[in-house]
């Protein structure tokens, strides 16, 4: 098995290999590995490498053409083998195995799941496969996935959005074409102290339809104008109806307030739209007097922080959690913007970003323990989302101490003289899935 390219993700590797031919003519072309018992491959992602061994098929199931007649075939048998990474500790690791031109007992291969560091010598089975001689080249790809908790940063070749990116600025085009207001601070009624964050449209876009019909400026008014980026100020400084009051990305009044960027000379001849509207296109920048040209969206329902972590996420691939507030003080040593994950997750959910959302779940679940799992079982982030509620009812649940029943018998109280009223569902989430598992135990 030749490796031809790896390519990497923001949780796996991919490794796609091709099984060599034999240089025969005959018609009944011969893999080079037939009978020569287990080989290897070459070294993938981080030190592993997988096993194979090629033999006459010897399966029940024979090969035959569409006249009947039998086609000589091999069964390919294949293995991981952690080899450089035996001794990592990575934990849960997923591979999932796609063929082309092999022949599967199983249409599409389940993943396989195994847990590292791993003692002896084994090498956990990845499937048998048949090959068809008069078949062209198998393709084997093998996805290894690290779990998402475990936190590594993965290289990645760079997007075809920003290589084109990259190439206009060769032309003098500007890496910038659209600038966003999001709120950073909470007052008593609103949120107020709109910020700057600029980006280039083109590498925002591709990641779900839900984010490109925002960007299009879908659900503001219609508006053609563009303006000078740099000379744009925001109309509205406070909002009111913000939607998520609890927004541990927004900062309280006395809380330092992060510096916006430095302005550029203003231009001339700019125009401004409507607060909250998204100007529907674009033009070249740069086109008056040196300005940078391009349209304003205003986020009503979204903070500084996590907007400014979800361009980072969109241009890296990488995303940065802070603690849950529940958790208490902790050091923090990630470099890059930092966000909620509840406020990114809600922030994915509405935009349609599914990978994204699926690190936030995996941070909050992390970080969830006896000590904050009442609060956070019964906050209003949690009442907004039936996923959330599985996980932190399940946690609570499977891990129920004197303190957690001290907790809910207050909560209880709470909620029977009219406090948090949305967590009505939750409370009796809980007291179902405990009445199953006292159900369950007791047959």
């Amino acid at each position: 098995m030749q490796k031809v390219t790896e390519e990497w993700t923001p949780t796996g590797v991919k490794s796609i290999f091709i099984l060599s031919l034999g240089a025969s003519t005959d018609t009944v072309q011969r893999p080079t590995s037939v009978g020569a018992g287990v080989q290897y491959t070459a070294i993938c992602g981080f030190g592993w490498r997988f096993s194979f061994r090629v033999d006459p098929q010897s399966a029940p199931a024979v090969v035959v053409d569409d006249t009947g007649n039998t086609i000589e075939s091999f069964q390919l048998q294949l293995f991981f083998d952690p080899h450089l990474i035996r001794a990592a500790a990575y934990g849960a690791i997923t591979l999932t195995t796609q063929v082309e031109n092999l022949i599967s007992p199983q249409q599409a291969p389940a993943p396989v799941t195994l847990t590292l560091p791993r003692s002896g010598s084994d090498t956990p089975s990845l499937g048998s496969y048949v090959y068809a001689s008069t078949a062209p080249a198998p393709v084997i790809s093998i996805m290894f996935a690290f779990p998402a908790t475990l936190g590594l940063t993965l290289p990645h070749p760079l997007e075809p959005q920003m290589e084109q990116a990259l190439e206009e600025t060769l032309e003098g085009n500007e890496l910038v074409d659209i600038k966003f207001y999001a709120f950073s601070r909470r007052g008593l009624q609103c949120v107020t102290h709109p910020l700057p964050l600029f980006a280039k449209s083109a590498l925002l876009q591709g990641f779900s339809d839900d984010l490109d019909a925002f960007l299009s400026g879908r659900g503001f008014s219609e508006s053609e104008v563009v303006v000078d980026l740099d000379s744009h100020e925001a109309e509205d400084r406070s909002f009111e109806d913000y939607g998520y009051g609890s927004d541990s990305d927004l900062d309280s009044e006395d809380e330092e307030e992060p510096a916006p960027p430095p302005k550029a000379s203003p231009s001339t001849g700019k125009s401004k739209p409507a607060s909250g509207e998204a100007c529907n296109k674009t033009s070249s920048p740069r086109t008056e007097q040196g300005a940078r040209m391009g349209r304003v969206i205003v986020l009503k329902d979204t903070a500084f922080k996590t907007w400014k972590a979800l361009l980072y996420y969109l241009y890296t691939r990488r995303v940065n959690f802070r603690p849950l507030k529940s958790e208490g003080p902790k050091e923090i040593t990630a470099t890059g913007p930092l966000c909620s994950p509840k406020s990114m997750y809600r922030l994915a959910d509405k935009l349609g970003l599914e990978e994204l959302r699926t690190l936030a779940l995996a941070s909050i679940s992390s970080r969830l323990s006896e000590g904050n799992i009442l609060e956070e079982v019964f906050s209003s982030f949690t009442s907004v989302y039936p996923v959330i509620q599985e996980l932190e009812v399940g946690v609570l649940t499977s891990n129920f101490s004197e303190k957690a029943s001290t907790g809910l018998k207050e909560m209880t109280e709470k909620l029977c003289q009219g406090e948090k009223p949305y967590c009505a569902e939750i409370l009796f989430k809980i007291i179902s899935k405990m009445a199953i598992g006292a159900g369950a135990s007791q047959a």
